[in-house]
């Protein structure tokens, strides 16, 4: 008891200084140690404020805190989502890029339709990619998924054509860059990518 009287006297005399309002704010915080807390409490307590109350919003917002971490560790990747939309973009076009020559070859007269709808298939797999169980061929490959950042169901057709309608600009991966990784398309459609 007396070593922790001598590590909260300092403290005390530091925190007393602080302003009511600032010891509200540094008291909730998770990562303060325990005769850090005690000292504010104890300075909060002479100044009459009602440390029960201040317990419990201290419990609120560590108890916030928790689900935020988990809530993050859930989230996929920045590097897991960049190769799953390399596989999407270019090994798609790759696979129709074959199917296009391969109908080429056997049916030459169809080479400039087969151009054509090979085009049109692949940008309306990159705008609906996501909309089948939250998955595209990428996502699938990574074991990552694309969800509703309220209810976690997986992303439907009309999520998905409106977070990749935007990921056709260069803008839109910027903002993945953020602490919550969610892109631009991500804001707008109300998804998340996470880990399966």
């Amino acid at each position: 008891m007396n070593a922790l009287n001598a590590l909260q006297r300092p403290l005390q005399d530091s925190y007393a200084s602080k302003e009511t309002g600032d010891l509200l704010a540094l008291g909730i915080k998770p990562d303060l140690a325990e005769h850090e807390y005690a000292a504010v409490e104890s300075i909060l307590s002479v100044r009459g404020v009602d440390i029960n109350a201040f317990r419990e919003q201290r419990q609120q917002h560590l108890k916030s805190a928790d689900l935020q971490n988990a809530d993050d560790e859930k989230l996929a990747g920045l590097s897991k989502r960049l190769i799953a939309q390399v596989i999407d973009t270019v090994g798609v076009a790759l696979l129709l890029a074959l199917l296009g020559l391969l109908i080429t070859v056997t049916m030459p007269n169809l080479f400039k339709q087969t151009n054509r709808v090979a085009m049109i298939l692949w940008l309306l797999y990159q705008l609906f990619k996501d909309g089948f169980d939250g998955q595209s061929l990428g996502k699938r490959i990574m074991h990552i998924r694309v969800v509703h950042r309220e209810t976690e169901h997986p992303c439907n057709l009309t999520q998905s054509f409106l977070r990749n309608i935007l990921a056709l600009t260069v803008v839109d991966w910027v903002f993945a860059l953020g602490r919550k990784q969610l892109r631009l398309g991500d804001m707008v459609a109300g998804t998340k990518v996470v880990k399966e």
